[in-house]
């Protein structure tokens, strides 16, 4: 892994992954698992991703990854799968957030089961559809993997019309 994380939630056993995927009726990945019995959650940081034919946009920032149990509801993994039913795909799971309304997910079944995907929620579509999900990773671990620094602070300068900010 080439990240740290921070503000990771409570140390969690696997009785209460257990309850969530009974609760949720799902079944979690192992990689996932083991991601969440490690961190519960969290920022990391480095933060960066790269997303594969998302016009304008070739990278994503993770702004926390979801976790089981904590005190602030819109930070669990249960509260995002409860929110985004009826506007992903059924087989997909939130496991992180952008911080903009976007969100990444984790496919759960069917023939892209593990692969995680950038949910553009400026593109939503009703009824839910792959239009608006871009791929980022075949497995959790690979997107893990895929994490990285930018140093996005000349882009921002050209943007704003001004010269290098150093």
């Amino acid at each position: 892994m080439t990240f740290e994380m921070f503000e990771t939630g409570p140390p969690l056993i696997q009785a209460q992954i257990d309850a969530l995927q009974a609760r949720l009726r799902i079944v979690l990945p192992e990689n996932y698992r083991s991601f969440l019995l490690r961190f519960n959650g969290g920022r990391p940081k480095p933060n960066f991703f790269p997303i594969e034919g998302l016009k304008g946009n070739p990278f994503g920032a993770i702004h926390y990854f979801f976790r089981i149990d904590g005190a602030i509801q819109s930070t669990n993994v249960d509260w995002n799968f409860k929110t985004y039913r009826g506007r992903i795909p059924t087989e997909l799971l939130p496991i992180a957030g952008d911080g903009s309304g976007n969100i990444i997910c984790l496919s759960l079944a069917g023939s892209n089961t593990g692969f995680v995907y950038f949910w553009d929620h400026d593109a939503e579509h009703i009824p839910p559809s792959y239009e608006n999900l871009h791929l980022v990773s075949q497995s959790f671990d690979g997107f893990l993997g895929s994490i990285y620094y930018e140093d996005i602070s000349d882009r921002v300068a050209e943007a704003l019309g001004k010269n290098q900010l150093h």
